[in-house]
């Protein structure tokens, strides 16, 4: 279902495969229209884009769940926690923002290159969907998280904006 690139350093890669495991690279080839030039991938690229931007808390009851970032006191990015909606904001050197759904392009909004900070994302990311932070994502299990839309928050229009605290 999923085409795969042609080109580039991820050549033979499909896009779900991508930006689990590079997502630094997916937002920069989004940002430089890459797949501009290829209907079927650009068609992709905006659903993955889409998608990567609002994944479901994976809990019982996501609306009573948020998503934890923890940015380091230089604003690089540490991790992300999923954490009781009504659980106050963490106290310390941190800098927290808070979501209702898990945006996968948090890092690079925040800091334009950081490999580290997206590695550390997919590693939290590891965790809270496939249970530990060593998870092995293959291709089939890159694709078919992508292709179930049980794995998304349905409501574009209804993004709450990320709370940012900084304590200190």
């Amino acid at each position: 279902m999923w085409s795969k690139l042609t080109f580039g350093k991820h050549d033979g890669k499909t896009l779900p495969q991508v930006i689990l495991t590079d997502p630094d690279w997916f937002f920069w080839a989004i940002e430089k229209r890459v797949f501009d030039n290829w209907p079927a991938l650009r068609v992709e690229a905006n659903d993955i884009l889409q998608k990567a931007r609002r994944i479901k808390i994976p809990k019982p009851d996501p609306e009573n769940w948020e998503i934890e970032y923890i940015m380091q006191p230089d604003r690089k990015f540490s991790c992300f926690q999923v954490v009781d909606a009504t659980r106050p904001s963490h106290v310390g050197s941190s800098i927290t923002a808070r979501d209702t759904h898990l945006d996968l392009s948090f890092v690079r909004r925040g800091n334009a290159y950081d490999k580290t900070g997206n590695t550390l994302m997919l590693r939290s990311f590891k965790y809270y969907f496939f249970g530990k932070r060593e998870a092995r994502l293959t291709k089939e299990r890159c694709e078919t998280f992508f292709s179930d839309p049980k794995n998304f928050v349905d409501q574009p229009g209804s993004r709450r904006h990320p709370r940012r605290k900084k304590y200190g």
